[in-house]
């Protein structure tokens, strides 16, 4: 498995077919000749790289993880407030799963044929990548608390609220469209879902005042 974030052209080519055919289909599911197919790839060439379908399944996870989710991990690493690390964590998650859909049915599918194995990869995960964005923000936030930026809290519990915010609302667009009307402009839902969740997680986080 390619442990690194360098990647051949052929390498990101599997990569991203593999990706569209595990989350439409799961691992169980999905054949090494139609991801070869997906990538504009022989089958052979395909095995060349990845011997196995558990073996080239476990790959994408790692590219999933290091490729798309360390970049905003990173800018978050450098804000220099509590409001820009959230402003970024929110922006960062909202964007990357509105940009990489097939990355989140990946993960959901991932969690329904197996919760454990899924936590098992967010756990290499989370302790080999120093830019893991939950991490980065359970760390902005123990800071945050120590400097009374915001109110003592869970990090963790903090994080969990604000990563399921970015996410969820995505799993039953469906619905959220038939009850609220003004989800049919996506774009523009979007930003406003930004907009609120940052109003709503950084203003009930502030210190609260004796009075």
């Amino acid at each position: 498995m390619i442990e690194t974030a360098e990647y051949t052209e052929t390498e990101e080519r599997i990569f991203e077919a593999a990706l569209r055919v595990f989350a439409q289909k799961g691992k169980d599911g999905a054949r090494m000749q139609e991801i070869a197919d997906a990538a504009g790839i022989n089958k052979a060439l395909l095995h060349y790289y990845f011997r196995s379908k558990d073996g080239l399944y476990e790959a994408v996870f790692n590219y999933v993880f290091h490729h798309f989710l360390d970049s905003f991990g990173k800018a978050m690493q450098e804000t220099a407030s509590f409001e820009e690390t959230l402003r970024t964590f929110i922006n960062g998650y909202v964007d990357y799963v509105r940009d990489h859909l097939d990355v989140m049915r990946l993960m959901v599918n991932a969690h329904l044929s197996g919760g454990e194995a899924m936590g098992q990869r967010l756990r290499r995960y989370m302790e080999s990548s120093e830019a893991a964005p939950p991490r980065v923000l359970s760390e902005k936030i123990l800071a945050a608390v120590a400097e009374g930026e915001i109110r003592p809290v869970d990090p963790f519990q903090t994080a969990l609220t604000a990563l399921s915010g970015c996410i969820f609302f995505f799993l039953i667009y469906p619905t959220v469209e038939v009850i609220a009307p003004a989800a049919a402009d996506r774009d523009a839902f979007i930003g406003q879902r930004k907009a609120h969740l940052f109003d709503l997680l950084f203003h009930g986080l502030k210190p609260r005042s004796d009075g």
